[in-house]
């Protein structure tokens, strides 16, 4: 099960969001404000965050800075906000898309599976196994694993020196 977390104030938006999501097999959980959203991530862990920019005790941008000091989610900024500035500044903040208000549920359903797709895919490119050796390419080391008369030995390579 994918569990997002919506940072959004507008009710209305939130539910019909929520209902939609859920009505995909997404769990959701809301929250209405920075401090919610930070609350809410410091206790659980999510795959993804929907986040609105315009928040009643800040802004989404400063929620996506002090979030990224707590963990890595995936986010796609959901705002009202339209001009270039605010989208090229979510960007390079380091959000993984950003929607303009209003939008379509199947476009945003699209953009999620998009955004979850090339995260799951990341993840699964750190480390490939062949046979009995196993490379970590994010802690660039090998293992092997040799399987001796009931007794099982791990031999790990440092390869920094490969690309």
């Amino acid at each position: 099960m994918i569990h997002i977390l919506l940072v959004e104030d507008d009710k209305n938006i939130s539910n019909t969001i929520s209902y939609y999501l859920q009505s995909k097999g997404f769990t959701i959980y809301t929250a209405k404000t920075v401090k919610e959203g930070i609350e809410k991530i410091k206790n659980n862990d999510y795959d993804l965050m929907l986040l609105d920019i315009n928040l009643p005790d800040g802004t989404g941008y400063d929620l996506y800075q002090e979030i990224k000091t707590i963990q890595e989610i995936p986010t796609i900024f959901l705002t009202a906000l339209d001009e270039e500035k605010d989208i090229v500044k979510g960007f390079d903040l380091g959000a993984d898309d950003y929607i303009t208000k209003p939008f379509h549920a199947g476009e945003l359903l699209s953009r999620i599976k998009n955004v979850l797709r090339h995260n799951v895919k990341k993840e699964k490119e750190e480390t490939i196994k062949i046979k009995q050796v196993e490379i970590n390419y994010t802690t660039r080391k090998s293992i092997k694993r040799e399987t001796r008369s009931r007794t099982n030995s791990i031999r790990i390579q440092n390869f920094s020196n490969v690309i």
